[in-house]
């Protein structure tokens, strides 16, 4: 699958020969709502997955990985992980610890090794896109490949 352009999600997809394909978009104006990126594309709003960080205050980091339609259930994704509670992290800390910018997040070359939680209804779909590791960069990827490749636990965290 090699290109162009080259970012830590890319490398860590090419190192472990994973099947993707590269899909650019424009970002004028900064990041753009899900629903615009899946439309420019031109795919179903609900195969665009966002990347999101989250802290339990005690050490704990975890990624959770869900459709962009949809909201994080904070009370769900507590008890996917085993923990009482759980914040969003702050953005100082979430770049330092994944290594990407708020809007760019993979799940793909973390600069930190976190545990990865997955939407259950994300392996609806035979294919999924996922931000390639900078904002206006989505990876298509099968949605097995998160918890084959990144040994991601499939749980159900959404609204």
């Amino acid at each position: 699958m090699q290109n162009n352009v080259m970012t830590k999600a890319i490398e860590q997809l090419e190192e472990m020969r994973i099947p993707y394909q590269l899909h650019e978009y424009p970002t004028v104006n900064g990041p753009v709502a899900a629903a615009d990126v899946a439309a420019y594309l031109g795919f179903p709003a609900g195969q665009l997955v966002k990347t999101l960080v989250t802290t339990d205050h005690h050490g704990g980091y975890y990624v959770f990985c869900l459709p962009a339609a949809v909201r994080i259930d904070m009370k769900l994704a507590a008890r996917a992980v085993g923990v009482k509670n759980l914040t969003m992290l702050a953005p100082e800390k979430f770049e330092e610890l994944t290594g990407y910018v708020h809007g760019g997040c993979s799940p793909f070359g973390l600069k930190t090794q976190l545990p990865i939680f997955v939407e259950e209804s994300v392996f609806g779909w035979d294919a999924i896109y996922l931000s390639g590791g900078r904002i206006g960069l989505t990876v298509e990827v099968a949605p097995q490949v998160l918890v084959d490749a990144l040994l991601a636990h499939p749980a159900q965290f959404s609204k």
